[in-house]
């Protein structure tokens, strides 16, 4: 099964269309994330998790929650999404699990690689969440005739 760790700000700040929605609030663009991924984690099978600097200044721990299937995490105090998403990396590659993140930053992907993931742009992220966004379409026209 995929793995798939997103760094849910940088792809917010590289998807044109969830950077116009910040606009309007940063919840929304966090909530379109998040329905998005549910829709490749469907169409896939991927675990998807994805990571936000904590939006809660005083939270002691991490902020974990499952919404539409996708793993919803928000950072600890003191502690950036990079810094998660690398233990959630590093974890699952020791495993033996085959892991994916999607970031944009250059420092996290040389880190990701480094320890033996896999690492896809926010564009290229984009790219496979249209995808899968189309293939759920056909599915349904074709259960709906």
């Amino acid at each position: 099964m995929e793995r798939l760790i997103v760094d849910g700000y940088n792809v917010i700040h590289a998807w044109p269309s969830l950077k116009r929605l910040l606009g309007v609030s940063l919840e929304a663009a966090r909530d379109k994330l998040v329905e998005r991924l549910a829709v490749y984690g469907l169409v896939t099978g991927a675990d998807v998790t994805v990571v936000f600097d904590s939006h809660q200044k005083a939270s002691h721990t991490n902020a974990e929650q499952m919404v539409e299937g996708v793993r919803v995490i928000f950072t600890r105090r003191g502690h950036s999404a990079d810094q998660v998403i690398e233990r959630i990396a590093y974890e699952a590659t020791g495993a033996g699990g085959v892991v994916t993140v999607a970031t944009s930053d250059h420092s996290q992907s040389d880190m990701v690689r480094g320890m033996g993931g896999a690492v896809i742009s926010a564009t290229e992220l984009e790219r496979r969440v249209i995808d899968a966004e189309a293939e759920l379409g056909r599915r349904v026209q074709k259960y709906a005739k």
